[in-house]
């Protein structure tokens, strides 16, 4: 499975993701592309999940009908991100195409 690391997550979150062929938005080669554009190259390049903490994303695209999973994470800082570690790595290995998950601390 293919995810994404959107720009505003530090790149250490991918060690979270072992198992996961995991790259950042900087890597991909799409700084600064929109929401929209973002999640329809990065379907047409076979991404399989968006793990963004944008939470206004699901508000301003029509994610189900796209072909890309997003996993909505709280914070972008590792401090804030580490304890959902657990929650992140089940939502990104239930994600289906069209679907937005919320990760929330148990």
């Amino acid at each position: 499975m293919k995810v994404l690391l959107d720009e505003m997550l530090p790149a250490a979150v991918a060690d979270l993701l072992a198992g996961y062929d995991v790259t950042t938005v900087q890597a991909a080669g799409y700084t600064g592309l929109a929401n929209g554009v973002l999640m329809r190259r990065a379907a047409a390049d076979g991404y399989d999940v968006l793990l963004t903490a944008d939470r206004n994303l699901p508000a301003q695209q029509n994610v189900p009908a796209g072909s890309i999973a997003v996993v909505l994470v709280r914070g972008s800082r590792m401090v804030d991100i580490e304890p959902q570690a657990a929650q992140i790595q089940a939502a990104v290995a239930r994600a289906m195409p069209g679907t937005v998950t919320r990760v929330e601390l148990d």
